[in-house]
């Protein structure tokens, strides 16, 4: 498998794809990135064969002269806190995220805890792909370090510092590395905690994106146990799905919305998010919005050039800078809790205080063969009346009410992605036949 550090890491079927020769190739690369003498942490999730393929990864560090601290099966966004809190040289999460369970991904992590930025990422895949696995490849995993979860803990209580007493959560974790711990550290803060699949387990109780239709176990919850809100989580936390008292899903965008206005409104300063996020945050955000480039690197990248407060992805990803750099679904569950205890008003009656936003999503499927330069012959043949085009990632359209059609190529299939924003119904309807309109005229030309 040649190696290629996607949004989020090199991704693939487990053992074979991700197999102990890939985890060698990287390792030994990563190795080279960190230096000699390094220290590092390595931390994986509950699935099949995480473990093992995180013992290849911190063998062959180890080899190589780097000191690999183990803190076992913990979330993604913990392992980060504990590497920006320790001062580490970054380290490596071996974790399938939300993706199905017999998949999974090697992760680095820079001394910030966040992913390194593509430029970077892309040299360590040059230099993995040249290198030549032994026959006997190395594996050896410390013992799990358990006082770094207490490092996290001191991490999210000073950053969220609010008394979360009267505030009840329904959780579910789904079996995954936030497992216990999520429900635990919510009621140190002074919440009252609801959860199911609170146990870690090598197999998906659901299917891991939280989505509503993934989560009616949760709703249920929320409804059968008078919960405040829910929330649920992927194998890893990074994403979460926040749910009202009522069993209604609220948007990404929405959720951050309101911590955008209640948590940091008195900051002022910039917010970053992705091209494809709401213009809702445009609309009630008094600082300034900084559109990014899709994916938690960019994203990163994103908030130290611009020095942001606050960031977000429209996937569920929530980054609280300058300490929190990875996105955090458990630190995000506690910030939505504080905004509730410091309003004092439901969930649902919150989200109602904001203007309306409609997105669609498309895709249009071609061919590989077809696919390279497509955004070019669309850029040249399309250039809808009144609109401004950012083309960072993709061609976006922005209009003078705020509403946006993002034309965008998948990273891994041979399709369009036609998005639209808008503040209603049917400024959204028109301009997704207008994008879907433009795109499949190209293509049939193709």
């Amino acid at each position: 498998m040649k190696i290629r550090f996607g949004t989020a890491g090199v991704r693939g079927l487990t053992n074979t794809e991700i197999s102990p020769e890939v985890c060698y190739k990287v390792s030994k690369a990563l190795a080279e990135y960190f230096g000699e003498g390094a220290e590092v942490a390595i931390g994986y999730d509950t699935r099949p064969g995480a473990e093992d393929l995180a013992a290849v990864c911190s063998g062959t560090m180890m080899d190589y002269g780097l000191t690999v601290l183990n803190y076992g099966i913990v979330p993604s966004p913990t392992l980060s806190g504990i590497i920006s809190e320790k001062g580490l040289a970054g380290g490596l999460m071996v974790t399938g995220s939300h993706l199905t369970y017999d998949r999974i991904g090697l992760i680095p992590l820079d001394t910030d805890g966040s992913i390194p930025p593509g430029r970077e990422t892309r040299k360590i895949a040059e230099v993995a792909n040249s290198i030549t696995p032994p026959e006997e490849i190395p594996g050896s995993l410390a013992e799990p370090d358990t006082e770094g979860i207490l490092t996290y803990f001191v991490l999210a209580k000073k950053l969220v510092d609010a008394n979360l007493s009267g505030i009840r959560i329904a959780l579910d974790p789904a079996g995954g590395t936030g497992s216990g711990l999520i429900s635990m550290l919510l009621q140190e803060m002074g919440a009252e905690v609801v959860t199911i699949w609170d146990k870690f387990s090598d197999t998906a109780p659901r299917r891991m994106e939280p989505r509503i239709d993934s989560v009616p176990e949760m709703v249920e919850m929320i409804k059968a146990e008078g919960a405040d809100f829910g929330a649920a989580f992927d194998s890893d936390c990074d994403r979460v799905l926040f749910v009202d008292e009522k069993g209604k899903p609220l948007s990404e965008d929405l959720a951050a919305v309101l911590f955008a206005m209640h948590i940091y409104s008195s900051e002022g300063g910039v917010v970053t998010t992705p091209i494809n996020s709401s213009g809702l945050i445009k609309n009630v955000w008094k600082g300034e919005v900084v559109d990014c480039i899709i994916g938690p690197p960019e994203i990163s990248e994103s908030i130290r050039v611009h020095n942001a407060v606050f960031a977000y992805e429209e996937s569920g990803k929530y980054f609280f800078p300058p300490k929190v750099m990875w996105a955090d679904g458990i630190i995000a569950t506690a910030m939505l809790a504080k905004v509730l205890k410091m309003t004092g008003k439901p969930l649902s009656e919150l989200t109602c205080e904001f203007p309306p936003h409609v997105q669609i999503k498309n895709n249009v499927k071609g061919t590989w063969e077809i696919m390279p330069g497509i955004i070019e012959k669309v850029k040249a043949g399309f250039q809808p009346e009144g609109a401004v085009l950012n083309d960072i990632d993709g061609l976006k359209y922005v209009f003078d009410d705020g509403s946006w059609l993002l034309i965008r190529p998948s990273g891994t299939e041979p399709l369009l992605r036609v998005y639209v924003d808008a503040p209603s119904r049917e400024m959204a309807d028109a301009l997704s036949e207008l994008g879907l309109a433009t795109v499949k005229k190209i293509m049939e030309y193709e």
